[in-house]
């Protein structure tokens, strides 16, 4: 089934239609396009603006996001947002260029320490996780503005990591002495749970005692205690950014336990969330285990917009849409406003070269639809998937242009069931 957003004259999201019935709309001039992407026309003369109720579910997550409307016993809309995951990297390499730039003496706005209050203001977020639920947010709102939602059923949950961690739920003195309490940090505990002993080698007490990551931070690995192991010098230097199984060492890979940091980003950032999509419409919470019995019992595989789909169903058969939208959170590419050597010079690149702007949706002449992942003052331009795949190096002269850049890149794609 292929829908065609509607909206009225006045801009209101009325019920979407059937391509046939848009196609005559235009045809006839009496609706025009607004937006291509989702598909969307508005009509030019007045009409009742009759609707009926449109549920949205919203499968939160880590780094994607499942959403889907139904309405009237059908889906209306599918689809799923991949979350930014770089915004403390980026954040960590934007600090180190403004030390850098202190230590060499530039020029510099000088360093001031009464400026933390923005940092300890309540209800902050870390910008990471401020990032993944304003996304969450934009995405319902931009649904909400080509469909007349109703309300929001929004599946959320409440970890217990020290019961996920131990196994069992522990009694709730316990919960304020976790496993490193009474240690002095975590680098004594670890020697003393070791033995003080090399676990690659089993040296006791080498000359040089090291502790070592299991798998290496910059590769993803934590700092807690569960992928920190003794290790002498000479074989933290010969394991380098090797894990322990590229080490040889498969069974201390095994100690490693799951890390909880995802669970931790969605706890976090579920109170802003649902305040956020408060605003737009009434909201409901729902729960995982509902979700997954109601996404079997409805015959879908397991996707984050069929659990979307599940949620706004609330396990009643409907009837499907043959794809889904795959959408990507990007910067808004002004970031960096200085760097290189010579930091004191502005190194922003042109906010368009030949026309085009960073992340334009783009046509090749191949008809394959893709982005602009990269200008050159040559003309050619390389083009990325959604996915961030390269599709090829394209001369501008070539490319038909979509729609222009915003933060949010998007792509319809079939789904995994017709």
């Amino acid at each position: 089934m292929s829908v065609v957003y509607v909206l009225s004259k006045n801009g209101n999201p009325l019920m979407p239609c059937k391509s046939a019935r848009a196609r005559h709309l235009l045809d006839a001039g009496e609706a025009k396009v607004k937006c291509v992407g989702p598909f969307t026309i508005q009509l030019t003369r007045e009409t009742t603006e009759g609707t009926q109720p449109v549920t949205v579910g919203v499968d939160l997550g880590a780094n994607h996001v499942g959403v889907a409307a139904v309405g009237n016993g059908k889906v209306l809309y599918q689809g799923q947002v991949a979350l930014r995951i770089d915004i403390h990297k980026r954040m960590k390499t934007r600090a180190m260029y403004r030390r850098s730039r202190r230590s060499r003496k530039c020029r510099y706005r000088s360093p001031r320490f009464n400026n933390r209050a923005a940092s300890r203001r309540k209800g902050r977020l870390p910008p990471s996780i401020k990032s993944r639920s304003d996304t969450t947010v934009k995405v319902v709102n931009r649904i909400a503005s080509f469909l007349p939602v109703s309300d929001i059923r929004v599946e959320v949950a409440k970890f217990d990591t020290q019961a996920m961690r131990r196994g069992y739920r522990p009694p709730n003195w316990a919960y304020q002495r976790g496993e490193l309490y009474g240690e002095e940090n975590v680098k004594m505990y670890v020697r003393a749970r070791d033995k003080y002993t090399c676990q690659y080698c089993m040296e006791i007490m080498p000359k040089r005692l090291e502790v070592d990551h299991i798998i290496p931070k910059s590769r993803g690995g934590s700092t807690t205690q569960d992928n920190l192991v003794v290790s002498c010098h000479d074989c933290n230097q010969r394991k380098g950014k090797m894990t322990a199984t590229e080490f040889g060492r498969p069974e201390i890979q095994g100690r490693v336990k799951k890390s909880l940091k995802h669970a931790a980003y969605t706890q976090l950032g579920k109170t802003a969330t649902l305040q956020g999509l408060a605003d737009i419409s009434p909201v409901n919470e729902t729960y995982g285990y509902i979700t997954k019995v109601d996404r079997q019992r409805m015959g879908l595989p397991k996707t984050h917009y069929f659990d979307a789909v599940a949620i706004a169903a609330q396990g009643k058969q409907v009837e499907a849409l043959g794809r889904y939208e795959e959408m990507k959170a990007v910067s808004r590419g002004a970031r960096q406003q200085r760097g290189g050597r010579h930091s004191q010079m502005v190194a922003r690149l042109p906010y368009e070269v030949f026309g085009y702007r960073m992340w334009d949706k783009v046509r090749l002449p191949s008809g394959i639809t893709g982005f602009v992942g990269a200008r050159r003052k040559s003309g050619s331009f390389k083009i990325k998937g959604i996915s961030g795949e390269v599709i090829g190096n394209v001369s501008h002269k070539k490319l038909r242009l979509i729609g222009r850049a915003s933060t949010l890149c998007s792509s319809f794609i079939a789904t995994e069931i017709l």
